[in-house]
């Protein structure tokens, strides 16, 4: 995940980076839905800014627990950086 922090946005700007290598366009799909959800659930917590979000392991391999956990912990770092 990359993340540039930008205040005078109104809420978060999300980006996917999740190649076709990750899997097929249904997973993929699912693994994108499954992110804004996650997002979506944090709500006022995630920063504001532009995020570049990418996948690393093929998607059909990831669960909602695991992708919850990533994000968040991911965002914790992306505070820290800022």
């Amino acid at each position: 995940m990359m993340f540039s922090p930008d205040v005078t946005l109104d809420h978060p700007r999300v980006a996917y980076a999740i190649g076709r290598a990750r899997g097929t366009a249904v997973q993929r799909n699912r693994l994108r839905r499954q992110i804004k959800a996650v997002l979506r659930e944090r709500g006022a917590s995630v920063p504001k800014g532009r995020y570049l979000i990418g996948a690393r392991v093929p998607a059909v391999s990831v669960t909602y627990p695991q992708v919850h956990d990533e994000i968040v912990e991911l965002m914790k770092k992306s505070r820290e950086l800022t």
